[in-house]
């Protein structure tokens, strides 16, 4: 069958920019750049990484020979893993949580320098709630809105995870979610840079729902 068919050769090309370094040694990849370092290893899939230069430029070359169509997938993966580490180390990934509360307000503090939350009075409960990031991420509260933190770093994988352990480390239990939906979640995803000089997506999505707000509505 054609799921069952191998590939003689996939290939997907990663451009390494200026300022970033890239090496590779035993499908293990390291990137460089000027927000930090990060490295990741992909040994568990079988393929072939090497670094060419390509009119001036270094191109990660990433191939796998007589791979199957699952097989080959995990190529252009690899692919989007490389890019996200690049721009990690470039821009670095900014995720905004908002707290969300019906009744009992949610008091969060934060210690070690960021790298500890600590969730108490969560519908009302007395247990605290303390939550250790991963490493390389750090969580601050926003200056407006009040109920919302922010959590950065230049490991995607690792600022999603730390977002995923404070959602989930107060997820909602014996009791119908669908009317108590107190929590954190996820609202905004972004890069450091960006914040740093003064773009705020929220700003657009203001914009946009005031002006559906004043639309004027006609009856049928």
């Amino acid at each position: 069958t054609e799921g069952n068919m191998k590939r003689l050769l996939t290939e997907e090309e990663v451009i390494i920019p200026e300022g970033v370094t890239c090496t590779v040694k035993s499908r293990t990849v390291t990137i460089k750049g000027p927000m930090g370092e990060v490295t990741r290893s992909f040994r568990h899939i079988a393929c072939d990484m090497k670094l060419v230069e390509r009119k001036g430029k270094k191109v990660l070359v990433i191939k796998m020979w007589f791979g199957t169509y699952k097989q080959c997938a995990a190529v252009k993966t690899i692919a989007t893993h490389v890019e996200n580490m690049i721009t990690g180390v470039t821009k670095g990934h900014l995720y905004k949580m908002r707290m969300v509360h019906a009744h009992f307000p949610i008091n969060l503090s934060i210690s070690e320098g960021g790298r500890v939350i600590e969730i108490k009075n969560f519908i009302g409960e007395k247990h605290v709630k303390k939550i250790n990031l991963l490493p390389g991420c750090t969580v601050k509260k926003s200056e407006s809105p009040k109920d919302q933190i922010e959590i950065q770093g230049i490991d995607l994988e690792n600022v999603s995870l730390s977002c995923a352990l404070i959602n989930q480390c107060i997820a909602v239990r014996h009791k119908d979610i669908r009317k108590f939906l107190d929590g954190i979640y996820v609202s905004d995803k972004g890069h450091i840079s960006e914040e740093q000089n003064g773009y705020d997506p929220s700003d657009i999505l203001h914009q946009i729902n005031h002006t559906l707000r004043i639309l004027p509505f006609k009856k049928k």
